[in-house]
This record gives C-alpha cells, structure tokens and sequence, in this order.
C-alpha cells in the first residue's frame, strides 16, 4: 500500500481574501470531482478552512503547522496506522488543511482518501496522528460493511443511527487509544443531557441525513461510550473490535442506555 500526502497550507500563504476563497473553491472541485461523498468535502473545507478568509492574521497561525513536518508526520503515521490495521485499498491519500479552532477534524470521503483539518497551536502535530488514525478507522470499516460497492463506487447499503455510533464510537477510541493526551478529554456530557441524547434520537433512522441530524459532539462522545462498554465487557482491543459488526459493537457493548 503507498501513502501520498498532500499538505495545502503553503499554497495558503500570501493571498488576498479573493485569491484565498477562490484558491479552496477549485480545490473543493478538485477532490469532489466523480466523489459519492462529495458533500463531505465541501463540508470540511467550508466549515473548518474557508472562516480564515477574513482573518488578517491567518498567515502567522499557518505558520504555526509550516514549523511542523506534517508531511513527514503523516507519512509515519499512516504507515504505523496501516500496519495495525491491513485492509484491501491500494493507496491512502492524505489531504492537510488548517483548521479554524472550533473546527478541527476532517473526513474520510472514499476509500483511503483522508482529508484533515488541523487548528493551528502547540499539539499540531497529535492532532494530525489523532485525526489520520480516525479517518482511516474509517477506511478500514468501509471493508467491512462498505458504504460503497468499491468496483464502481457507487451508493451501497445505508448505515442506521445505530451503526454509525458504532462506526464513529471505534474511530474515537482509536485515535485516543494510539495517541492519549491529557490536553484531549472527552466532551462534558451529563446523565441527564445522554438520557434527552436517547429520547430523541431516531435511533433506526438511516442514510446521510440521519447522520448530519443526529451526529453531534453529544453523539461522539456517546459512540465512544459505547465502543468502551463494548472493550470493557468483550476483554478485547480496539484493534480486535475493528473485526466486529457494527450489530455487534453496538447489541453486545452493554451498554446500559441503547435499545
């Protein structure tokens, strides 16, 4: 499997706002070009990349990746990340992006295909192999119980609420079980605020817009609840649980609020 890093920050430097919004518009169009998942893409960059348009001083937090090999790092990472967990793709793509600070994050819009915002402080660089490991959970899963048929990439079987807590509760845990920090700790979510989570879910709901509904902050720290409970009472790794079902990260976790 070979690993191609694209890091777009230093074309990012120096430009005027126009240059700046049109230079990630023709990126936009670049990756979303022939992408099923496309709005992934345009979510990300919109979101987490395009809110530095106005931001006068956003060369001096740019700067702040540049100091970092992120290419290097992203390299190493996805190699290590690979290594744990095998799977049938060719090549995992990895597309860097500075990210506003409410928004860091990214997507794994395809298969193999990771694209990363990265905020721009001090933890950089674990923020990128938190970030790689995540998305590639992902890649790994679509193999699994794929979103697409990967001969032709087109629409597969839909996921329900239930498995994309799964889904996302395993990717969590991945990047906090390779990467831990005492600087990442999980969302605040009280009792009372997972038990409102549980009464108004539409937890069979399915599809793409089932998840934007209902995938909050709230929601991912609940998913790595789960996978936890899951680890906890399985006597497994998160390693070994990347073999299991969605059904069965989820009906088997124990945990005590799904149904």
């Amino acid at each position: 499997m070979s690993v191609r890093v694209y890091n777009y920050i230093p074309e990012l430097l120096n430009l005027d706002q126009i240059s700046y919004t049109k230079y990630l518009e023709e990126l936009t169009e670049r990756l979303s070009a022939n992408e099923p998942r496309e709005w992934m893409i345009r979510a990300s960059i919109n979101n987490a990349t395009k809110p530095f348009a106005e931001d006068p001083d956003r060369d001096r937090a740019f700067q702040t990746l540049l100091d970092f090999d992120l290419k290097g790092m992203s390299q190493e990472t996805t190699a290590h990340v690979v290594q744990l967990l095998p799977c049938a793709v060719d090549e995992v793509s990895v597309h860097i992006l500075p990210a506003i600070e409410s928004k860091g994050g990214g997507c794994c819009y395809g298969p193999g295909k990771l694209l990363l915002g990265i905020r721009c402080d001090e933890l950089a660089p674990l923020r990128l192999k938190r970030n790689i490991a995540h998305e590639y959970s992902h890649t790994f899963r679509f193999f699994q119980k794929p979103y697409y048929d990967y001969n032709g990439f087109s629409p597969g079987t839909p996921k329900s609420m239930r498995d994309y807590l799964a889904f996302e509760g395993l990717a969590m845990v991945l990047g906090d079980t390779l990467y831990p920090h005492p600087a990442f700790v999980p969302f605040a979510v009280s009792e009372e605020s997972e038990r409102a989570f549980w009464e108004k879910i539409d937890i069979a709901a399915v599809g793409d817009e089932a998840y934007m509904k209902y995938m909050t902050l709230r929601a991912y720290e609940i998913s790595s609840r789960i996978v936890r409970s899951y680890l906890a009472v399985q006597g497994c790794s998160i390693i070994e649980a990347h073999n299991a079902t969605d059904e069965e990260l989820y009906w088997k976790s124990g945990y005590p609020f799904i149904r």
